[in-house]
């Protein structure tokens, strides 16, 4: 495991903090984005969007096993019902 990245940044008056150069590259933050911040009895954590849904994919990943890609499965049930009213509307109503 690497060392923690410590540094000590000033807040103003109204809240405001600016994260360091070197954290927000290490976050993967360019220019604006979102954060999430969580407090615990540790502190403040700063985690990105795209970290905190690895998370929940990651977590979610057992239960999902073997069942494909919800997305996909969801495609594929819209292609089919899309096809079935093809077929139905391109039926002879004289018939």
């Amino acid at each position: 495991m690497h060392q923690p990245l410590r540094r000590t940044v000033q807040v103003g008056e109204n809240g405001r903090m600016n994260l360091p150069a070197e954290m927000r590259r290490i976050l993967g933050l360019t220019g604006s984005g979102r954060v999430i911040l969580t407090q615990d009895e540790d502190g403040i954590r700063i985690t990105t969007v795209e970290q905190a849904l690895k998370r929940v994919r990651s977590l979610a990943a057992p239960f999902a096993e073997g069942r494909g890609s919800v997305v996909d499965a969801f495609i594929a049930e819209k292609r089919a019902d899309a096809a079935r009213e093809d077929a139905e509307g391109n039926a002879d109503p004289h018939a």
